[in-house]
């Protein structure tokens, strides 16, 4: 399957399951009031929060869709170690989430802004560290070859997106502190280098999120939302987080 394709094809699931997207245009893009006039008090509460945003980035690789991954360096004082999608928090010269999430991923891995073909943002959520974090998709060119900064980046490696819907190296657990539903973990080892990699909580539903709404695929594990419109899903965990706030 083409990148043209793919692109359309996840451009047309973003519109079809509707609020739980936004168009990408940064001219464009619709604030959380605009997207949910009726969340009033929430989305005013939100207003309050750091935003920050990471860039899921894709690509195509033999007629498969892959995403990519960084591992964080041992050296920040946040999420040390841990495996990331490219991004971080709102920069004051940023005009949007869009911005946000391809300056950081530019900064971090040496992404290119005019190489990213942004496909559509996705349903902001609370991370664990209180940042409201807006997902950003959006194509890469499969012979991107990443420059990571050595003080944010320790590693940058692919996945195949429909790793994220194999039982075969997932993991999942209730009742874990700070997380609300369920808590997916994976672990993938690049053949390559020879490196295992753990990809555990918002990195891990996110891509799950990602596999399941470019493959139109369900996966073999129990998610914890309804694949086929998970919107609900993630307003409660919205609501929930912000109750505690």
């Amino acid at each position: 399957m083409t990148c043209h394709v793919l692109y359309v094809l996840i451009h047309v699931q973003c519109f079809h399951q509707g609020s739980l997207y936004s168009n990408t245009n940064p001219s464009e893009t619709s604030s959380l009031f605009s997207i949910f006039p009726e969340e009033g008090v929430t989305l005013h509460l939100c207003m309050f929060l750091q935003k920050a945003s990471v860039l899921i980035p894709l690509f195509v690789r033999s007629g498969r869709l892959y995403t990519l991954l960084t591992l964080r360096s041992k050296e920040l004082r946040t999420s040390a170690g841990e495996v990331c999608f490219p991004g971080g928090k709102r920069d004051p010269s940023d005009h949007d989430d869009v911005d946000t999430a391809l300056r950081e991923a530019e900064e971090e891995i040496g992404l290119s802004p005019d190489d990213v073909q942004v496909v559509c943002t996705l349903f902001p959520i609370i991370n664990k560290t209180g940042l409201l974090v807006t997902p950003v998709v959006g194509f890469i060119e499969e012979s991107f070859c990443p420059s990571p900064n050595p003080a944010e980046v320790s590693a940058v490696f692919t996945v195949p997106l429909d790793f994220f819907t194999s039982k075969e190296d997932h993991h999942s657990t209730y009742g874990v502190v700070g997380m609300s539903g369920l808590l997916h973990s994976f672990y993938f080892v690049d053949t390559d280098l020879g490196s295992q990699y753990h990809i555990w909580g918002l990195t891990a539903l996110l891509a799950i999120l990602v596999a399941v709404l470019a493959l139109k695929k369900k996966p073999e594990f129990e998610v914890g939302f309804d694949s086929e419109d998970p919107l609900a899903f993630f307003q409660q965990i919205l609501h929930r987080r912000i109750s505690k706030l």
